[in-house]
């Protein structure tokens, strides 16, 4: 997968944009606060039809005016275009200048892969945000599994409406147990299927980007003991031995929206145990990891944003990581200048300053 060209108009502090892209390693550099970052922002709305940085879509439209409008073409076997409007009232998803009528048409399309410094953030936040990069990671290779975790948050929510009834209807509360189960099964089998790709592969990729000789792991924390051999019998036990207690608290106890993941450092939770270098080169493993992952199930390589990484990496770990993405992937990297050690004739930079793109070198 490769991104061609990036147009956008009154998105974030940019009037009127244009940038187009090289297959291969991309650099946008200019001084801080000049708009670097909400290009890559732009490419994962796309992907996600979401901000990776802010809830309202709203605040995504350029000052003083109505809306705010992406589009990007991208080579994916064939050329294709998709275009997102966003307005004060929601969003247009648009694929070959047709509109789509469900996200879950149109998620996905462009997959690209970010790694931004807030991301190390994940070790201490709350489980839900654990999940939501889980959910959002499945989301972008299985459309189903975006349906499934739809209608189950539909259940749940109709679910702890019913307990907190003066009167429960436990015949409903049946349907209902049987109904998430269901839902739950598939949601279930995905995460542990996503979790044991991405730890059948991070811990050597810690390794080598790292050099150090420490193991890396991620765990997934799953409502039934054995996922593995998960079923929506099992499942559907679990809300029932809940059920006494979620009735007396009156909220649903158990299940898909309880699960976390964990990241260990030599079996140990990294939380306690690692320094905000070995959490940064566990972060790098896991995004690298997502490129797998991502490919092994699609059968298609997705594209890696990279937002004012190098900065926060020793001269060695930037050869590092550059030598691993820059040959396979294409990367599109932001910083506040160009590294010295970058062959020129190799690479595609841009300048950004006060709302414009500029092509510098190796532009197509």
């Amino acid at each position: 997968m490769i991104v061609r060209s990036l147009k956008i108009r009154n998105f974030r502090n940019y009037e009127n944009a244009e940038i187009c892209l090289n297959p291969g390693l991309n650099v946008i550099t200019g001084h801080n606060a000049q708009g670097k970052t909400n290009l890559l922002e732009s490419l994962v709305y796309l992907s996600l039809t979401r901000s990776h940085r802010i809830s309202d879509d709203r605040k995504l439209i350029h000052e003083g005016s109505d809306f705010a409008d992406i589009r990007c073409e991208y080579e994916d076997d064939r050329i294709q275009t998709i275009r997102a409007i966003i307005h004060p009232k929601g969003k247009t998803l648009m694929v070959r200048g047709q509109p789509v009528r469900k996200s879950s048409e149109f998620i996905g399309l462009l997959n690209v892969v970010l790694f931004a410094p807030d991301d190390l953030r994940i070790f201490n936040d709350q489980p839900r945000e654990r999940r939501r990069v889980m959910n959002q990671e499945i989301t972008k290779v299985s459309g189903k599994y975006l349906l499934a975790l739809n209608h189950y948050q539909n259940l749940l929510k109709e679910r702890n409406i019913l307990l907190k009834s003066a009167n429960t209807d436990m015949r409903y509360l049946d349907i209902l147990d049987e109904q998430m189960a269901r839902e739950e099964y598939r949601i279930v089998f995905e995460r542990n299927k996503f979790i044991r790709q991405i730890q059948s592969i991070m811990p050597a990729l810690y390794r080598d980007i790292s050099s150090d000789d420490i193991t890396v792991n991620v765990r997934y924390r799953c409502c039934v003991e054995d996922p593995e051999n998960v079923s929506e019998d099992k499942l559907l036990e679990m809300h029932r031995q809940n059920r006494e207690k979620d009735l007396e608290n009156r909220m649903t106890s158990a299940g898909i929206h309880r699960e976390d993941i964990l990241f260990e450092l030599e079996g140990k939770n990294l939380i306690t145990l690692a320094s905000q270098g070995q959490k940064r080169m566990t972060m790098l493993a896991f995004k690298m990891a997502l490129l797998r992952y991502i490919q092994n199930e699609t059968g298609k390589r997705p594209v890696l944003l990279l937002d004012d990484v190098l900065s926060e990496l020793d001269l060695t770990r930037q050869k590092k990581l550059l030598d691993m993405v820059k040959a396979p992937y294409q990367c599109i990297i932001t910083s506040t200048e160009l590294p010295e050690y970058l062959n020129r004739n190799e690479i595609a930079e841009y300048f950004v300053g006060e709302g414009t793109v500029t092509p510098v070198s190796g532009g197509m």
